[in-house]
């Protein structure tokens, strides 16, 4: 066995020695009036080491081994190219293969092996802690041929629309993707070309509450049925709320926004200012409430308040302190309906930071294809800033801040309404409900149940978390059967769990401190969804084992990091002497 030593960031060695080399000129000029002197060569020694020190930091060292003898297995595992088999044996002579067994013992009466080969789709990623302490390479296969990516709101209400969208790779052209209901009926399809991978998107009125099992059916030219996969989804009733809609004169703006909340079964009280002191209200679902400064009594069974930039900026102190403090406090939610001026004088509760730009149409990735009319205005990124709607995962369209409990939201879009005008109600509908969503007060439920994925699947590991302010819940399943929980190590009152379904369809568990609160997933066979599990396992193992370089194999060299915490104290006690010499010198 043969060592070397060599730096991970080679390629950056003349920029980081270079770069040592002035700092350390720098730091002699700045000695240089004490040149002779005994404390002049110690310091400039010691500014040496530290330089170097931080030099070797950022190369990374590591120690090379060539091994003359080892121990080397192959790990075959789902779909692996034979091909690369037949190449690995060729180069490596005494190769071991092992077949591997999903959540099994990986090398269970084996003799441990220097170094591990994974062919195929790889290690799935529950059982990819076996392998933590080998050094592993993985010879990833390629993207299967499907539903690679998806997603859709499981839980849903009444009145909304199911939108499914997803990405296919591979696609055969001419083969089409069709959403169908419980009773088998095609609701929307959408037709595959040859690509590499393919968008889409398919939807559907959810018009009655209750479990279902919708389906996406993939058929070739010909119409055979290639593949059907389970679409499980929660349908509940919408629960109405109650909006105040604030605006200095009417518009057609709030014209179209009011009807569509009333027939959403929302109580709506609008506002609209005829002349100075004198409003025009409208009550819908409602009965009828004076509304004239705002109030903390007079806001407190509102869940939002939709209000235009102008009528914002008129509001008296007591009203807009009001209005604030309900956010805070009670959390209300506030969304404002922007002009021109206020991308460029938004401040105080309702801050919100701008970048302009040409553009004054554009297309939402989720909601619409449909162009839509905006200002010339984008949301700058911020940390505190949630996003609701984007273009390219880069422009922020609409967003919100937390302020308290509440949330304050605005977006850059303006004359909505025409969609209605043009007949795309249901593109209008989505964004108003998205925005409203997002933005409405929450009551914060006892218990909260939370799933890592959406489909479960039998006798596999499924995650879940839950939330609850019970102490020690014990949460069981349908049968009774208790599953351990481990508290959050940083969050208070969140709980985490494992379980290992046993049977298909719709399966419930529950606390066994409050029954009423139950937790509904659906257990598929993994024969469905097949390829979107494929392509989770590879993108697992290729973040798990191209990435690293911790422990790095190639043919016959191991290659380990050098521990630097030796490095970082001799930088540390250096820069520390030589910040304190002086200090101690001063009479």
């Amino acid at each position: 066995m043969i060592d070397q030593i060599i730096f991970l960031n080679d390629t950056w060695i003349w920029q980081i020695g270079i770069g040592g080399i002035i700092l350390w000129f720098v730091f002699i000029w700045k000695e240089w009036p004490e040149f002779g002197k005994r404390r002049f060569w110690i310091k400039i020694t010691i500014a040496f080491l530290a330089m170097a020190s931080l030099a070797i930091i950022a190369l990374k060292p590591a120690i090379s081994t060539t091994h003359t003898t080892t121990n080397k297995m192959v790990l075959l595992t789902e779909g692996y190219d034979k091909e690369q088999l037949d190449s690995l044996t060729r180069i490596h002579k005494k190769l071991k293969q092992y077949k591997y067994k999903a959540n099994h013992p990986i090398f269970e009466g084996v003799d441990p092996p220097d170094s591990v080969f994974v062919l195929g789709y790889g290690v799935k990623p529950y059982d990819l802690w076996q392998l933590d302490n080998y050094n592993v390479s993985y010879l990833e296969r390629k993207t299967p041929s499907g539903v690679i990516r998806f997603r859709y709101d499981y839980k849903n209400t009444v009145g909304k629309q199911l939108v499914f969208a997803g990405l296919y790779a591979n696609p055969q052209n001419g083969h089409r993707l069709i959403l169908e209901g419980p009773g088998g009926a095609g609701l929307d399809s959408v037709s595959l070309q040859f690509a590499e991978q393919q968008k889409f998107e398919l939807t559907t009125n959810l018009n009655i509450k209750g479990n279902y099992l919708f389906s996406l059916v993939e058929k070739d030219s010909l119409g055979k049925i290639l593949s059907t996969d389970p679409i499980p989804l929660i349908v509940k009733d919408s629960t109405p709320l109650k909006i105040v809609v604030i605006n200095g004169f009417p518009t057609f703006e709030t014209k179209y926004l009011k009807n569509y909340l009333a027939e959403m079964g929302h109580q709506v009280l609008v506002r609209s200012q005829i002349t100075k002191g004198r409003y025009k209200f409208e009550y819908f679902n409602m009965e009828r409430m004076p509304m004239g400064a705002f109030s903390k009594k007079n806001l407190e069974s509102f869940d939002l308040i939709i209000i235009d930039a102008n009528s914002l900026r008129n509001l008296g102190k007591a009203s807009r302190i009001a209005i604030k403090n309900s956010v805070k406090e009670n959390g209300l939610g506030v969304f404002i309906q922007p002009d021109s001026n206020f991308f460029r004088s938004s401040k105080d509760f309702e801050a919100f930071n701008f970048t302009s730009e040409k553009n004054t149409e554009i297309r939402l990735d989720d909601e619409t294809k449909i162009k839509l009319s905006k200002h010339a205005f984008v949301f700058k990124d911020e940390f505190l800033l949630q996003r609701i709607h984007t273009k390219s995962n880069t422009k922020i369209i609409s967003g919100y801040k937390h302020i308290g409990k509440g949330k304050v939201g605005t977006t850059v879009l303006e004359n909505t309404y025409e969609l209605v005008l043009d007949g795309h109600t249901n593109d209008y509908q989505q964004i108003w409900s998205k925005l409203i969503t997002n933005l409405s007060r929450k009551e914060t439920p006892q218990v909260e149940w939370r799933a890592t994925s959406i489909i479960a699947y039998k006798d596999h590991p499924f995650n879940f978390e839950v939330r609850t302010l019970i102490p020690k819940p014990i949460v069981k399943t349908s049968k009774e059967y208790s599953i351990s929980m481990r508290s959050d190590i940083n969050i208070v009152n969140l709980w985490k769990g494992i379980t290992y379904p046993r049977d298909f369809g719709w399966n419930t568990q529950f606390i066994e401190q409050d029954t009423t609160k139950v937790f509904e997933y659906f257990v598929a066979d993994t024969s469905h969804w097949r390829s979107q599990m494929l392509y989770k396992t590879i993108e697992e193992n290729k973040r798990r084992y191209k990435k690293s370089l911790k422990n790095k194999i190639l043919h016959n060299h191991t290659i380990r990091l050098i521990p630097l915490l030796g490095f970082y104290l001799l930088f540390l006690l250096g820069i520390g002497y030589l910040w304190l010499e002086p200090k101690l010198l001063k009479p």
